[in-house]
């Protein structure tokens, strides 16, 4: 999945949900799969990323650096429409990410950066049904690496208290770096004025603090990932599929420079678990079971 997710900067600090549009509340509070949550409530995204080095398991008869590290671009473009007194909300958008990789090839001759993309739409739609529930739908049809699909994830959220929603539903995603069907349960609740926890289990969880207009801080626990096809030259140990995730924890901030609908952002931490194998057919061929390291990553969004 792509997850690889900011949030909006300046939340709105109402004293409950509303329980009469829960469409408008899910908007504002949502984030969809673990990838690129932006597309609910930026217009605009860009995001760096850099993942530090760290040794690998070579597959035998290819050549490889010394170190493995992956550093990444993500840019994220979409607009949002109102329907029905903000009963339904579609959102329509783009995506597009590039990453480089230190891989193994066949030959020593051979550039050993590799360089995937992730090209894709990005379709949601949010349907209220009664006062309390809604329904989120989202689809992600594109290119990933060599390979043409559709990634997607369904939801129903539900207003349990004016503080809390909740909600459980399906992805089918490669969040994990492997395609697969996942169960996902919703957490947004409010316990206190400034202090904000969201999650989307099991691909990001985010506990903020809000000191003042503008500033948010907290920390961060996600899952970014996606199952790339292999052109034939990126092909290694007859893997025609590269599986590639990393589960990172640690503080991140979001700030308002002039309190308008710019922000940027900032995270940083380490790696807990890495996922960096060769398969064909569903089945891994080579694991080359990368270490944990230090990741960073900045960013800029525009909101709608």
């Amino acid at each position: 999945m792509t997850r690889l997710s900011p949030l909006r900067l300046s939340l709105p600090r109402p004293r409950a949900l509303s329980a009469t549009t829960p469409s408008l509340a899910a908007l504002i509070w949502l984030s969809a799969l673990a990838s690129p949550a932006a597309a609910q409530r930026e217009r605009l995204t860009v995001r760096l990323e850099r993942v530090g080095s760290t040794q690998v398991t070579r597959p035998a008869g290819t050549t490889v650096g010394t170190d493995f590290w992956q550093e990444s671009l993500q840019l994220f473009l979409g607009q949002r429409f109102v329907r029905q007194q903000g009963n339904t909300i579609a959102v329509f958008g783009g995506q597009w990410r590039v990453v480089n990789a230190t891989l193994p090839r066949q030959s020593a001759s051979q550039d050993n950066v590799t360089t995937l993309h992730v090209a894709a739409a990005d379709l949601m739609l949010l349907r209220t049904f009664g006062n309390r529930h809604t329904l989120v739908s989202v689809l992600r049809p594109g290119l990933y690496g060599d390979a043409v699909r559709v990634e997607g994830a369904a939801f129903v959220d539900r207003i349990v208290s004016p503080r809390t929603t909740v909600g459980v539903g399906l992805s089918y995603a490669s969040s994990f770096g492997r395609l697969l069907p996942i169960p996902v349960v919703h957490v947004v609740s409010r316990p206190k004025r400034r202090l904000l926890v969201d999650a989307l289990l099991p691909a990001r969880g985010d506990l903020w603090w809000m000191p003042r207009k503008g500033l948010d801080v907290g920390l961060n626990a996600s899952l970014v990932g996606a199952q790339y096809g292999l052109s034939a030259a990126q092909q290694v140990a007859g893997g025609t599929d590269l599986w590639l995730a990393n589960a990172t924890v640690g503080p991140q901030l979001r700030w308002a420079p002039r309190g308008g609908k710019w922000q940027l952002t900032g995270d940083a931490g380490m790696t807990v678990l890495r996922r960096l194998e060769y398969a064909r057919d569903g089945r891994s061929v080579a694991d080359l079971a990368p270490g944990n390291v230090p990741f960073l990553r900045v960013g800029a969004n525009r909101l709608f």
